[in-house]
């Protein structure tokens, strides 16, 4: 067996679902599940969440937090352990998971700019196949704030209903709509997304599709509804090895937060409180989790269960503390790592696999599932047979993560940091020894050999996609040029 499968008996055994409650049937409970036609086209259903990290659930052996409807998800799929957000910000991470390039490819290295202009999406791939596309959530393309997305930046998608970006939960809930109607909602904000979501998948059943639903939750401000909040009001969260204590507190830019910020309730409420921090964030996670549930209930109740591949990830995770640090846009581990399951109607169940995924890689495994032609300028792998039981030569893989003052690689067990521009070496970890990253062997010279072997593997990779980027940047001149001349 290849070492990076575990058993789905080993894996059920250790994962103890628990919390039923909160979770959607079972196979063989669920009304309207029905065996997929041999051929039929599976549909796509890809949700994520924002600023969740990769050890928030309890399938990824978390026994403190409350995800039984992800964790039941990972029971019927394939568990990916090892997934990296190739550049760890909202807006770089949905750039490069709907053209599948990297964002020194894109120039897309912060937020709330535009895709490229001419570059073809995930949902070209999916309209060009005869699907039908359709996007619910956060955008973040573009631009930010409470308002509607224009149909030029809404990269290609035939149905939307959306949001910039807009920081509350609870209050000024809007999106808008394919004709830019503005719909208010007197609701959380993730169940508010989860209900138009349910309503497009109603609209979309009965022909092969791709829905994208992307979730604001759990970023800040931390803001779970009070049954949630409840759940961990006494709870006792135990803080990775590697974090130190920091005010966790974040001002929001949309809306403004009120400054100083000791006028903000959300200061009041948790300024200076990391544990009180981790405990909302654990209920908005688990939140999100329920709704979750209700979106796979909808599916069972609509008959897609078994023709619909179910992914699950975030854009990027948060710090929480880990090194001092909060938020993201870090190469850390708290940072750069995300959850990702796959349910695949044809794949295995119960499996778990530390192949090493990167978000680059979406694209080409959302267009695999389909069973559509390859979009040719992406730049990950479709990783759609690891869920099948199948094999890929991608053992010594390396990933890679960046922002623009950063870049990093990862190949098996070990991991380097680089600083930009100069490419000079940063930090050097061995994962399996160090998954907390605490033993920088940068300068051990027992390890020199790695790191520069590592360091060749950083450099070519940078080489490459900063070159794309800034031949683009010189087409662009030379076109300034020439219309100038011709003025």
């Amino acid at each position: 067996m290849d070492r990076a499968i575990v058993a789905r008996r080993t894996f059920l055994r250790d994962l103890g679902l628990g919390t039923a409650a909160l979770a959607w049937p079972p196979i063989g409970t669920a009304s309207g599940a029905a065996p997929r036609k041999a051929g039929k086209p599976l549909n796509v259903l890809f949700l994520f969440a924002d600023q969740m990290h990769a050890f928030a659930m309890g399938c990824m052996g978390n026994s403190e937090i409350r995800t039984p409807n992800l964790d039941r998800l990972a029971s019927e799929g394939t568990l990916f352990c090892n997934t990296y957000s190739c550049a760890p910000v909202c807006t770089p991470f949905r750039a490069t998971l709907l053209t599948g390039l990297y964002g020194s490819q894109t120039g897309i290295l912060t937020n709330a700019k535009p895709l490229p202009a001419g570059e073809p999406t995930l949902a070209d791939c999916f309209n060009a196949g005869d699907y039908r596309t359709s996007y619910v959530g956060k955008w973040h393309l573009g631009d930010t704030g409470n308002k509607a997305v224009p149909p030029e930046l809404r990269g290609g998608f035939q149905e939307f209903i959306g949001y910039q970006c807009y920081n509350d939960f609870l209050e000024n809930v809007c999106f808008y709509d394919e004709e830019g109607r503005e719909h208010i909602f007197k609701q959380h904000r993730t169940e508010a997304t989860t209900d138009l979501a349910i309503a497009r998948l109603e609209r979309l059943a009965g022909k092969p599709f791709l829905l994208m639903v992307s979730y604001q939750n759990p970023h800040y401000p931390l803001q779970p509804s009070p049954e949630f909040e409840a759940m961990y009001r006494d709870a006792r969260i135990t803080r990775r090895p590697n974090c130190r204590d920091i005010d966790p507190y974040t001002p929001t830019a949309s809306p403004p937060a009120p400054k100083p910020p000791a006028k903000d309730p959300i200061f009041q409420k948790y300024g200076n409180n990391l544990d009180l921090y981790l405990r909302l964030y654990y209920a908005m996670v688990t939140q999100l989790d329920a709704n979750i549930g209700r979106l796979m209930a909808a599916l069972d109740r609509l008959g897609l269960r078994e023709n619909t591949v179910v992914i699950f990830t975030s854009d990027h995770g948060d710090m929480q503390g880990s090194h001092g640090a909060k938020n993201k846009s870090l190469p850390w581990e708290e940072s750069t790592r995300i959850p990702c399951i796959v349910r695949d109607p044809l794949g295995a169940r119960g499996q778990v696999c530390d192949q090493l995924i990167s978000s680059v890689d979406f694209l080409p495994a959302c267009v695999g599932y389909a069973g559509l032609p390859p979009k040719r300028t992406a730049e990950g792998i479709d990783f759609s047979p690891l869920t099948r039981g199948g094999q890929l030569s991608i053992a010594d893989r390396p990933i890679f993560s960046e922002m623009s003052d950063w870049c990093m690689v990862r190949q098996g067990r070990y991991k380097l940091v680089c600083e930009r521009p100069s490419l000079a070496p940063k930090n050097l970890f061995d994962l399996e020894a160090d998954p907390y990253e605490m033993n920088d062997l940068v300068a051990d010279p027992q390890y020199a050999a790695v790191r520069d072997k590592l360091h060749e593997i950083l450099r070519g990779w940078d080489s490459r996609v900063t070159a794309r980027q800034g031949a683009k940047s010189e087409n662009k001149e030379k076109t300034r040029k020439k219309k100038q001349a011709a003025a």
